[in-house]
Formats: structure tokens, C-alpha cells, sequence
């Protein structure tokens, strides 16, 4: 499910001012590549930026024009990560 427009600006401004929620966020993330990666691989150029993202001081990264920002790959893992626990689901679930 796509976040709004308000939950990203709300979100983009509690990782620059809460660096306990900046951790808590990257941390989750973490938890989630390698399940996102076994979806979509493709993804792994974006998880490294990611990274990097929210490695750098807040609001210090420079983005290139039309880069994706944080939270919008984090949106792209989270996606990846629900569609391959859907996957697994399917496939424990089918009968062989």
C-alpha cells in the first residue's frame, strides 16, 4: 500500500529530526532486503543508495535530479518484500 504524500513529508521529517526513529527505520529495512531481493533483485543498486541515504547526515545527501528519495525506496522494498512473502505463502501452501 503506497504511503500519501503527507506520511512521506511526515515521515522525511521525523528521520531528519529523530535519529533513534532514523535507526529504528533502517533497521527494519535491513530486516527486510534479503526477502525484497529474492522478488527483485534489480534492487539491489537502490538498497545501496538507500544506505547511503540514511548513512549520511540528515538532509546532507545530494540527489541526483529525479533520484528517488528514502522513503521512496523504501516504498519499492517494502513491495518487493510483501510480494515475495506472498510468493512463499503461495508455495508452501500449494500441493505438490
Amino acid at each position: 500500500m503506497p504511503l500519501s504524500d503527507d506520511k512521506k513529508i511526515q515521515t522525511r521529517d521525523r528521520l531528519s529530526r529523530d535519529p533513534d526513529f532514523r535507526d529504528a527505520f533502517l533497521i527494519e529495512a535491513r530486516n527486510m532486503y534479503q526477502k525484497a531481493l529474492q522478488f527483485n533483485a534489480a534492487l539491489e543498486d537502490e538498497i545501496n543508495r538507500f544506505e547511503q541515504i540514511l548513512g549520511a547526515e540528515p538532509d546532507t545527501y545530494e540527489f541526483m535530479e529525479g533520484e528517488l528519495d528514502e522513503i521512496d525506496i523504501f516504498e519499492r522494498i517494502l513491495d518487493a518484500y510483501d510480494q515475495q512473502l506472498l510468493e512463499d505463502e503461495k508455495n508452501t501452501s500449494t500441493i505438490n
